[in-house]
Order: structure tokens, then C-alpha cells, then sequence
């Protein structure tokens, strides 16, 4: 029987935005689909470049297709950046941290109580260890997916929390990304 870990989460601007980004790149890899959109024009634009002197138009094309090629992956990382920064300022996470939700890590699994209902007996939500999706760790948090699209950041007593998830997920749940 493990030791019951209960861990009341708050979340600043810094956090909520580091978790957005890795959600957005490391879990869900969203960088995949621009890089190739990225490759498949600078390539097209150096067959192009290699056709300056030979076919009229060569050099504008080229031209166009590689500005095409980095405009477009930049413009949807910079909307994705951008919206995640007004979402911040319209949470307020932009002046203080503040309270999201409590977790409890224990034999049965993990509970989560959300913010304002953190006083009840009963939980918000609770998922037993084996629906557990996967745990990343990374140098400031603990991402705990119980699903592939909802995940619970956890930024306190991490050493703590990361020891019990190591007890009770299966290796191939847990990734150590530090």
C-alpha cells in the first residue's frame, strides 16, 4: 500500500503556456504536418532553382515557393503562440497563478476535485490506474493524460509524484522527457 499524495495545482502564465506547447508539439506532434508542407516546397523550389537560365519564370517560382514554404508553417505558429497568449490574459494567468485543481494519487488511482469544489468529500472525476493514458515528466511538470485529448498538469512534489506513478503504471505509460 502506497502513501496517499494529494496535491493542489495552481497554474500561472508560464505553465499554462508550456503545457499548450507541449501538448501542441511533443504529445500531440503538430509539428509533423508543417515540417513536411516545409520540405516538400523547398524541395520543389530547389528543382526550380536549379532550372534559373533554362525556364522562364524559374526564379520568380522559386522564389514564391520558398516564401510559401516558411510563411505559411511560421504564420501557424505564430497564431497558435498568439491565441494561447489572449487565452492567458482572459484567464488572468497573466497577473497571478491561481488555483485549477487538487489531485490525490492513490492504490485506487488518481482524483481530481476542480477548482471551487476542492472542499468536497467526493471528487470531480476519478480515473483508476489502468485507464490511465500516459505520464510524460518534464523539467517543470507532470503531465498526466487520462485520455490522448485531456491531460492534468501537476507542478508540485514532482520527485514525490513521479516516484508513486513509477509504482503503479506500467513502463510503457511513463515518459521521462528532463
Amino acid at each position: 500500500m502506497l502513501q496517499p499524495l494529494s496535491v493542489s495545482v495552481r497554474m500561472d502564465a508560464e505553465s499554462f503556456r508550456n503545457f499548450a506547447a507541449f501538448d501542441l508539439l511533443r504529445h500531440h506532434k503538430r509539428w509533423h504536418r508543417p515540417a513536411l508542407f516545409t520540405a516538400i516546397l523547398l524541395v520543389s523550389a530547389g528543382i526550380c532553382l536549379s532550372q534559373v537560365g533554362r525556364r522562364d519564370g524559374a526564379a520568380l517560382l522559386t522564389v514564391v515557393l520558398a516564401v510559401v514554404a516558411l510563411g505559411l508553417p511560421a504564420a501557424y505558429f505564430w497564431n497558435f503562440f498568439h491565441n494561447l497568449s489572449v487565452q492567458i490574459k482572459k484567464m488572468g494567468l497573466d497577473k497571478q497563478s491561481r488555483p485549477f485543481y487538487r489531485l490525490l494519487l492513490d492504490d485506487a488511482g488518481l482524483s481530481v476535485w476542480m477548482a471551487g469544489e476542492q472542499d468536497r468529500p467526493e471528487p470531480t472525476h476519478q480515473y483508476p490506474w489502468q485507464n490511465i493514458h500516459t505520464v510524460y515528466r518534464t523539467p517543470g511538470a507532470i503531465y498526466i493524460y487520462v485520455q490522448q485529448n485531456q491531460a492534468y498538469l501537476l507542478n508540485e512534489s514532482m520527485d514525490t509524484a513521479w516516484s508513486f506513478l513509477t509504482s503503479v503504471l506500467p513502463a510503457e505509460r511513463l515518459r521521462d522527457c528532463r
